[in-house]
Protein backbone atom coordinates (compact mmCIF):
# COMPACT_ATOMS: atom_id res chain seq x y z
CA UNK A 1 0.00 0.00 0.00
CA UNK A 2 1.23 3.32 -0.95
CA UNK A 3 2.56 5.65 1.90
CA UNK A 4 2.69 8.65 0.55
CA UNK A 5 1.39 10.69 -2.28
CA UNK A 6 2.86 13.62 -4.23
CA UNK A 7 0.72 16.35 -6.86
CA UNK A 8 -3.29 15.62 -7.14
CA UNK A 9 -1.94 13.18 -10.17
CA UNK A 10 0.60 10.58 -8.61
CA UNK A 11 -1.82 10.11 -5.53
CA UNK A 12 -4.21 9.52 -8.43
CA UNK A 13 -1.90 7.16 -10.42
CA UNK A 14 -1.25 5.33 -6.92
CA UNK A 15 -4.65 5.07 -6.23
CA UNK A 16 -6.00 3.39 -9.67
CA UNK A 17 -2.75 1.04 -9.09
CA UNK A 18 -3.95 -0.22 -5.94
CA UNK A 19 -7.38 -0.57 -6.98
CA UNK A 20 -6.25 -3.12 -9.60
CA UNK A 21 -3.82 -4.87 -7.49
CA UNK A 22 -6.04 -5.61 -5.14
CA UNK A 23 -8.76 -6.54 -7.68
CA UNK A 24 -6.35 -8.81 -9.29
CA UNK A 25 -5.13 -10.07 -5.55
CA UNK A 26 -8.91 -11.43 -4.77
CA UNK A 27 -8.89 -13.18 -8.52
CA UNK A 28 -11.75 -10.66 -9.34
CA UNK A 29 -12.73 -8.81 -12.78
CA UNK A 30 -14.24 -5.77 -13.21
CA UNK A 31 -17.55 -7.22 -13.73
CA UNK A 32 -17.47 -8.68 -10.57
CA UNK A 33 -16.20 -5.68 -8.31
CA UNK A 34 -18.72 -3.99 -10.01
CA UNK A 35 -21.63 -6.44 -8.85
CA UNK A 36 -20.36 -6.32 -5.02
CA UNK A 37 -20.82 -2.26 -5.43
CA UNK A 38 -23.39 -2.09 -7.29
CA UNK A 39 -21.98 -0.19 -10.50
CA UNK A 40 -21.15 -0.54 -13.87
CA UNK A 41 -18.01 -2.68 -14.95
CA UNK A 42 -17.27 0.70 -16.99
CA UNK A 43 -16.90 2.56 -13.68
CA UNK A 44 -14.94 0.46 -12.40
CA UNK A 45 -12.69 0.24 -15.29
CA UNK A 46 -12.48 4.29 -15.61
CA UNK A 47 -11.07 4.40 -12.11
CA UNK A 48 -8.36 1.81 -12.63
CA UNK A 49 -7.22 3.89 -15.29
CA UNK A 50 -7.22 7.37 -13.15
CA UNK A 51 -10.30 8.67 -15.44
CA UNK A 52 -12.06 8.98 -12.63
CA UNK A 53 -11.98 9.07 -8.43
CA UNK A 54 -14.91 6.89 -7.03
CA UNK A 55 -16.89 8.06 -4.03
CA UNK A 56 -15.42 7.62 -0.68
CA UNK A 57 -18.74 5.01 -0.06
CA UNK A 58 -17.87 2.99 -2.64
CA UNK A 59 -14.04 2.85 -1.62
CA UNK A 60 -14.86 2.18 1.95
CA UNK A 61 -17.35 -0.24 1.05
CA UNK A 62 -15.02 -2.23 -1.14
CA UNK A 63 -12.33 -1.47 1.66
CA UNK A 64 -14.54 -3.82 3.60
CA UNK A 65 -15.22 -6.44 1.41
CA UNK A 66 -11.41 -6.97 0.83
CA UNK A 67 -11.41 -7.38 4.20
CA UNK A 68 -8.77 -4.24 4.66
CA UNK A 69 -7.43 -3.36 8.21
CA UNK A 70 -8.26 0.07 9.15
CA UNK A 71 -4.83 1.57 8.63
CA UNK A 72 -5.23 0.34 4.86
CA UNK A 73 -8.59 1.63 4.34
CA UNK A 74 -7.73 5.31 6.11
CA UNK A 75 -4.60 5.39 3.14
CA UNK A 76 -6.95 4.32 0.84
CA UNK A 77 -9.32 7.09 1.92
CA UNK A 78 -6.07 9.77 2.01
CA UNK A 79 -4.78 8.89 -1.73
CA UNK A 80 -8.60 9.51 -2.52
CA UNK A 81 -8.79 12.89 -0.90
CA UNK A 82 -5.18 13.65 -2.31
CA UNK A 83 -6.25 12.79 -5.93
CA UNK A 84 -9.71 15.82 -5.13
CA UNK A 85 -7.16 18.47 -4.90
CA UNK A 86 -6.43 20.73 -7.91
CA UNK A 87 -3.07 21.42 -9.08
CA UNK A 88 -1.79 24.51 -10.15
CA UNK A 89 -2.21 23.74 -13.79
CA UNK A 90 -6.44 23.15 -13.44
CA UNK A 91 -6.88 26.97 -13.25
CA UNK A 92 -5.86 26.88 -16.72
CA UNK A 93 -7.85 25.28 -19.56
CA UNK A 94 -6.10 21.86 -20.72
CA UNK A 95 -6.69 18.81 -21.86
CA UNK A 96 -6.91 16.01 -19.19
CA UNK A 97 -3.89 13.83 -20.71
CA UNK A 98 -1.85 17.29 -20.77
CA UNK A 99 -2.94 17.94 -17.15
CA UNK A 100 -1.82 14.51 -16.42
CA UNK A 101 1.41 14.59 -18.05
CA UNK A 102 2.15 17.92 -16.11
CA UNK A 103 1.38 15.91 -12.24
CA UNK A 104 3.90 13.56 -13.18
CA UNK A 105 6.82 16.01 -14.49
CA UNK A 106 6.44 17.58 -11.49
CA UNK A 107 6.74 14.87 -8.84
CA UNK A 108 9.82 12.60 -11.82
CA UNK A 109 12.62 11.91 -9.85
CA UNK A 110 14.36 11.28 -13.51
CA UNK A 111 13.33 12.32 -16.68
CA UNK A 112 14.77 10.98 -20.12
CA UNK A 113 13.49 12.91 -23.59
CA UNK A 114 14.19 12.08 -27.06
CA UNK A 115 13.05 14.38 -29.39
CA UNK A 116 13.82 14.35 -33.21
CA UNK A 117 12.72 17.51 -34.48
CA UNK A 118 11.79 20.23 -31.89
CA UNK A 119 13.68 21.15 -28.96
CA UNK A 120 11.96 19.59 -25.83
CA UNK A 121 9.65 21.98 -23.78
CA UNK A 122 11.62 22.26 -20.74
CA UNK A 123 14.90 23.94 -22.84
CA UNK A 124 12.55 25.96 -24.91
CA UNK A 125 13.30 30.29 -24.97
CA UNK A 126 9.75 31.81 -24.44
CA UNK A 127 9.76 32.99 -28.19
CA UNK A 128 10.77 29.94 -29.46
CA UNK A 129 8.24 28.09 -27.49
CA UNK A 130 4.97 31.13 -28.84
CA UNK A 131 6.61 30.09 -32.54
CA UNK A 132 5.99 25.92 -31.54
CA UNK A 133 3.06 26.54 -30.46
CA UNK A 134 1.19 28.71 -32.68
CA UNK A 135 2.50 26.73 -35.61
CA UNK A 136 2.20 23.03 -34.48
CA UNK A 137 -1.73 23.63 -32.74
CA UNK A 138 -4.20 21.74 -34.72
CA UNK A 139 -6.95 23.66 -36.32
CA UNK A 140 -9.56 24.53 -33.81
CA UNK A 141 -7.40 23.94 -30.91
CA UNK A 142 -9.57 25.89 -28.79
CA UNK A 143 -6.44 27.18 -26.06
CA UNK A 144 -4.88 30.55 -26.94
CA UNK A 145 -1.24 30.24 -27.63
CA UNK A 146 -0.50 32.69 -24.71
CA UNK A 147 -2.05 30.30 -22.27
CA UNK A 148 -0.28 27.91 -23.80
CA UNK A 149 3.35 29.77 -23.42
CA UNK A 150 2.50 30.71 -19.76
CA UNK A 151 1.74 27.26 -18.92
CA UNK A 152 5.09 26.11 -20.49
CA UNK A 153 7.14 28.41 -19.19
CA UNK A 154 5.20 28.25 -15.64
CA UNK A 155 6.95 24.18 -15.58
CA UNK A 156 10.05 25.64 -16.61
CA UNK A 157 9.66 27.71 -13.77
CA UNK A 158 9.04 24.70 -11.25
CA UNK A 159 11.85 22.26 -12.70
CA UNK A 160 14.62 24.76 -12.27
CA UNK A 161 13.51 26.39 -9.12
CA UNK A 162 11.31 23.68 -6.91
CA UNK A 163 12.56 20.22 -8.81
CA UNK A 164 15.66 18.10 -8.35
CA UNK A 165 14.83 15.81 -11.14
CA UNK A 166 17.68 14.59 -13.18
CA UNK A 167 17.06 15.55 -17.17
CA UNK A 168 18.36 13.93 -20.03
CA UNK A 169 17.61 15.03 -23.36
CA UNK A 170 18.74 13.78 -26.96
CA UNK A 171 17.78 15.25 -29.91
CA UNK A 172 18.16 15.02 -33.39
CA UNK A 173 20.48 17.59 -35.43
CA UNK A 174 16.87 18.62 -37.04
CA UNK A 175 15.72 19.78 -34.33
CA UNK A 176 18.56 22.75 -33.82
CA UNK A 177 18.25 23.48 -37.76
CA UNK A 178 14.43 23.70 -37.91
CA UNK A 179 14.16 27.51 -38.12
CA UNK A 180 11.26 28.64 -35.86
CA UNK A 181 10.55 31.88 -36.56
CA UNK A 182 13.15 34.41 -37.62
CA UNK A 183 17.05 34.00 -37.01
CA UNK A 184 17.01 35.81 -34.06
CA UNK A 185 15.02 32.99 -32.13
CA UNK A 186 16.77 30.66 -33.51
CA UNK A 187 20.12 32.58 -32.47
CA UNK A 188 19.03 33.28 -28.83
CA UNK A 189 17.31 29.33 -28.36
CA UNK A 190 20.21 27.52 -29.69
CA UNK A 191 22.39 30.19 -26.98
CA UNK A 192 20.31 28.72 -24.50
CA UNK A 193 21.25 25.57 -24.98
CA UNK A 194 24.54 26.26 -24.41
CA UNK A 195 23.62 27.98 -21.56
CA UNK A 196 21.99 24.65 -19.83
CA UNK A 197 23.97 22.31 -20.48
CA UNK A 198 26.25 23.62 -18.22
CA UNK A 199 23.18 23.16 -15.84
CA UNK A 200 24.32 20.49 -13.12
CA UNK A 201 21.22 18.41 -13.50
CA UNK A 202 20.69 18.38 -17.35
CA UNK A 203 22.41 16.31 -19.94
CA UNK A 204 22.04 17.25 -23.25
CA UNK A 205 23.13 14.86 -26.24
CA UNK A 206 22.64 15.43 -30.28
CA UNK A 207 22.32 13.13 -32.77
CA UNK A 208 24.47 14.16 -35.80
CA UNK A 209 23.20 14.14 -39.47
CA UNK A 210 26.99 12.35 -39.64
CA UNK A 211 25.53 9.50 -37.48
CA UNK A 212 23.62 8.15 -40.63
CA UNK A 213 20.43 5.84 -39.91
CA UNK A 214 19.71 5.81 -36.01
CA UNK A 215 16.62 3.84 -34.61
CA UNK A 216 15.31 6.91 -33.30
CA UNK A 217 14.34 7.74 -36.87
CA UNK A 218 11.17 6.26 -37.22
CA UNK A 219 10.11 6.78 -33.64
CA UNK A 220 7.65 9.70 -32.27
CA UNK A 221 8.84 11.96 -29.49
CA UNK A 222 9.08 9.95 -25.94
CA UNK A 223 9.75 10.55 -22.34
CA UNK A 224 10.33 8.30 -19.69
CA UNK A 225 9.44 9.71 -16.23
CA UNK A 226 10.26 7.65 -13.24
CA UNK A 227 9.12 8.78 -10.27
CA UNK A 228 10.99 7.36 -7.52
CA UNK A 229 9.71 7.99 -4.23
CA UNK A 230 6.00 6.54 -5.75
CA UNK A 231 7.32 3.48 -7.51
CA UNK A 232 6.05 4.94 -10.65
CA UNK A 233 7.26 4.87 -14.02
CA UNK A 234 5.56 5.41 -17.54
CA UNK A 235 6.43 6.31 -20.51
CA UNK A 236 4.81 9.53 -22.50
CA UNK A 237 4.33 8.84 -26.23
CA UNK A 238 3.32 12.18 -28.42
CA UNK A 239 1.57 11.41 -31.43
CA UNK A 240 -0.13 13.58 -33.80
CA UNK A 241 -3.84 12.55 -32.94
CA UNK A 242 -3.20 11.57 -29.35
CA UNK A 243 -0.85 11.48 -26.71
CA UNK A 244 -0.42 7.84 -24.88
CA UNK A 245 0.61 6.62 -21.52
CA UNK A 246 2.32 3.69 -21.22
CA UNK A 247 2.84 1.66 -17.98
CA UNK A 248 3.55 -2.05 -18.80
CA UNK A 249 6.88 -3.68 -17.45
CA UNK A 250 7.26 -5.11 -20.95
CA UNK A 251 6.64 -0.77 -22.22
CA UNK A 252 8.97 0.53 -20.16
CA UNK A 253 12.08 -1.49 -20.93
CA UNK A 254 11.16 -1.56 -24.75
CA UNK A 255 11.77 2.46 -24.38
CA UNK A 256 14.54 2.27 -21.86
CA UNK A 257 16.74 0.10 -24.69
CA UNK A 258 15.84 2.49 -27.15
CA UNK A 259 17.34 5.39 -24.82
CA UNK A 260 20.29 3.52 -24.20
CA UNK A 261 20.88 2.84 -27.96
CA UNK A 262 19.75 6.84 -28.79
CA UNK A 263 22.79 7.65 -25.93
CA UNK A 264 24.65 5.84 -28.18
CA UNK A 265 24.45 7.68 -31.51
CA UNK A 266 24.16 11.19 -29.79
CA UNK A 267 27.05 13.58 -28.77
CA UNK A 268 27.09 15.94 -25.88
CA UNK A 269 29.99 17.45 -23.89
CA UNK A 270 32.24 19.69 -26.14
CA UNK A 271 31.06 17.59 -29.14
CA UNK A 272 27.76 18.92 -28.51
CA UNK A 273 28.67 22.20 -27.89
CA UNK A 274 30.95 22.16 -30.91
CA UNK A 275 27.81 21.36 -32.92
CA UNK A 276 25.59 23.63 -31.48
CA UNK A 277 28.41 26.42 -31.48
CA UNK A 278 28.81 25.34 -35.54
CA UNK A 279 25.05 25.47 -36.17
CA UNK A 280 24.60 29.55 -34.26
CA UNK A 281 27.59 30.47 -36.87
CA UNK A 282 25.33 29.54 -39.45
CA UNK A 283 22.79 31.63 -38.58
Amino acid sequence: MPSRSGSPTVALWQLARELQRLRLAHKMNRTEVAKVLEVNSATVGRWESTERVPREKELKQLARYYQLTAEEMDALVELRRQAGKRGWWQSYDLGQRYGTFIGLEADASEIEIYESSIITGLLQTEDYAREVIRGTAPRGNPTPVEQEVEVRLARQRRFYRESDCQLWVIMGEAALRQLAGDRKVMRDQLSHLLELMEHPRITLQVIPFTAGVHVGMPLPSFMIMRLADYGLTTVYVEGNSSNLFLESETDVARHDALFNQLRLAGVGGDLGRSLIAGIIREL
